[in-house]
This record gives structure tokens, C-alpha cells and sequence, in this order.
């Protein structure tokens, strides 16, 4: 079984995160735990859990910058003026990540390195 990563060791890799409660951090840990293959090597498995955990903390709105940003739903904004508003949002990426991993900069890291921990498909 694979060694839990702590909330302190959470935040000492990712200190954007300082300022939201352990109980928080725990919980994001965990649901990032399945997300997680078994056969990953121990330090992928542990960025994983961390990445999958920071990327669902930033979808909740804790943490940093981007945070602040899905708080607003304004994950995907590319350019904002404020004069006569006008609204740029990022084109979709032509290799997106699935479910909501391309939303943040957690979520498409996480994916990286998901793929490279997972089983290819084999044609024959």
C-alpha cells in the first residue's frame, strides 16, 4: 500500500496552499488516492495524490491564484479588460485532459504524469 502524504508535506511542495485547513487538504489527499495507479513508482504515485489533491482544492476554490479564478468561474478566461468589458477565453486544447484536469495548471501536470504511468494499448 502506497505511504500517505501529509498535509504539511502537501503544503511544502505546493505552498499556495499554506492558508487552507488540514481537514481540507486530508480530504482532497484521499479522493486523490484511487486516481492513483498502483503499479506507479512511489515518488509518481506521491506528485500524483499531491497533484490530483491541489487541482481539486483549486476547483474548490482554495488555494492561490488559480483559485481565485474558479471562484469567479473564470478558470478558462485567457484575457480580461476591464473599459468596455471584453472577455478572451483559451481555445480548447487539441490533447485535453479529461473530466475537469485541463482546467488548471494541477490538473493538466497530473495528467502528464498519469500518462506516463499508464499501460499502453497494444494493437495486434
Amino acid at each position: 500500500m502506497a505511504e500517505a502524504t501529509t498535509p504539511e508535506a502537501f503544503r511544502a511542495r505546493f505552498p499556495a496552499f499554506a492558508g487552507v485547513p488540514d481537514a481540507a487538504v486530508a480530504d482532497a489527499l484521499a479522493e486523490a488516492g484511487p486516481r492513483v495507479g498502483a503499479a506507479w513508482p512511489a515518488a509518481d504515485a506521491a506528485l500524483g495524490r499531491m497533484l490530483h489533491a491541489a487541482h481539486t482544492l483549486t476547483l474548490d476554490g482554495r488555494g492561490g491564484p488559480e483559485a481565485e479564478l474558479a471562484r469567479a468561474g473564470a478558470l478558462d478566461l485567457k484575457a480580461l479588460r476591464s473599459g468596455t468589458l471584453h472577455l478572451e477565453r483559451h481555445d480548447p486544447p487539441t490533447d485535453s485532459a479529461p473530466g475537469t484536469l485541463g482546467l488548471t495548471s494541477y490538473g493538466r501536470r497530473f495528467h502528464e504524469v498519469m500518462r506516463r504511468n499508464s499501460v499502453g494499448v497494444v494493437v495486434v
